[in-house]
């Protein structure tokens, strides 16, 4: 993971207390119930995020032509490939 559980709550405390501040919601719950959903929703997007690099990663890795890592072709064809991963978790 790349955040600790307690940095990620305090960005979840941050995210709400912005949201409360600028108006964009009022809650009917808890502040605590609302900064467990906002972290586990950020938590979700990391585990997401990961799950598609390796899947990408590997799928490169067994293209037959092979492309040199960072190169401008690998880096062009890795955020291709990981733009249609991604879009299809998060949009599916």
């Amino acid at each position: 993971m790349r955040y600790s559980n307690g940095r990620i709550r305090n960005l979840s405390r941050k995210i709400l207390e912005k949201c409360k501040e600028d108006g964009a919601l009022e809650l009917l719950v808890q502040d605590s119930l609302a900064i467990n959903e906002i972290a586990d929703t950020i938590e979700k997007y990391f585990s997401i995020e990961d799950e598609v690099y390796e899947i990408v990663i590997n799928d490169l890795d067994k293209r037959t032509k092979k492309l040199i890592p960072g190169s401008m072709e690998w880096e062009i064809v890795f955020n291709k490939k990981y733009e249609e991963e991604i879009s299809k978790r998060l949009m599916g």
